[in-house]
């Protein structure tokens, strides 16, 4: 049963990413993120050590990556790695 809180207020700052090894541990646990670069948003979700990226409303760009390999995927030409903690995070689900 979901429960809507009346008094949230979402804060992007919240949902940031401290370090990419705080990053790389959350992908690891299976968690699934949401977050937007140059005004587009993605995701990217793990099972059994297999990652997928892609386009909210749209569609998959990649599929069956490693954790190096969704860490070195490039987005507008900016590896991963190098954007996610200045990246505007919109979502951290379980």
């Amino acid at each position: 049963m979901y429960i809507k809180d009346e008094n949230f207020t979402y804060n992007p700052d919240d949902y940031k990413f401290e370090t990419l090894g705080e990053f790389k541990i959350y992908l690891d646990s299976g968690w699934n993120i949401g977050f937007e670069y140059n005004g587009i948003e993605y995701g990217i979700e793990g099972h059994n050590n297999s990652f997928d990226i892609w386009i909210y409303d749209k569609c998959d760009i990649a599929n069956g990556l490693t954790l190096e390999e969704v860490l070195d995927y490039k987005l507008d030409g900016v590896k991963i790695r190098d954007l996610i903690l200045d990246a505007e995070i919109t979502e951290r689900l379980a």
